[in-house]
Formats: structure tokens, sequence, C-alpha cells
């Protein structure tokens, strides 16, 4: 069983500031471990993995503190469910 919470924290970035720059100093962030640039409503989407509930949100204060984010969405992991290779 993993022992890691898992959260999705979708963010709306500054359109002054180069979307690569803002992902290289999120994944900088210990316990950011993806960050997908994407089209739609928000601009990117960010994998965060940690122990606690309390590191969540020390990842989530450090993504909203990042330079160029201008506003988060956090979506909390409850299951995960994969298609089983044969």
């Amino acid at each position: 069983m993993e022992n890691n919470i898992s959260v999705f924290i979708g963010a709306v970035t500054d359109e002054k500031v180069k979307t690569a720059s803002i992902s290289e100093a999120l994944l900088k962030i210990r316990g950011v471990s993806q960050v997908w640039e994407l089209t739609g409503s928000l601009d990117l989407l960010i994998l965060v993995s940690s122990p606690s509930i309390q590191s969540i949100n020390e990842v989530v204060e450090a993504v909203r503190a990042a330079p160029g984010v201008l506003q988060t969405t956090s979506y909390l992991v409850l299951d995960t469910h994969a298609r089983k290779e044969a």
C-alpha cells in the first residue's frame, strides 16, 4: 500500500512570464514530481506527492507563492485506477 498522499494542482499563470520558466521553478519545489502545460482554463497541472497533509500544505503554499502563478485549485487524489497490463 502506498503511503504518499497525491494532489493535482491546477494553476493559472501570468501571461507575461514564460510558462516554461514557471514550470522549471515549480519542479525545484520538493514534492512536485511533474508539471504539464495545458490549453484551456488552466495553464499548468502540477502533480504533488508527499507523506502527510502537513507537507502537502507546505508544497501547495510554495506553488501559490511561485513567481508567475496567479491562481491555483487543488485536487486531492482519493483513489487511483489503472489499466492492468496483460
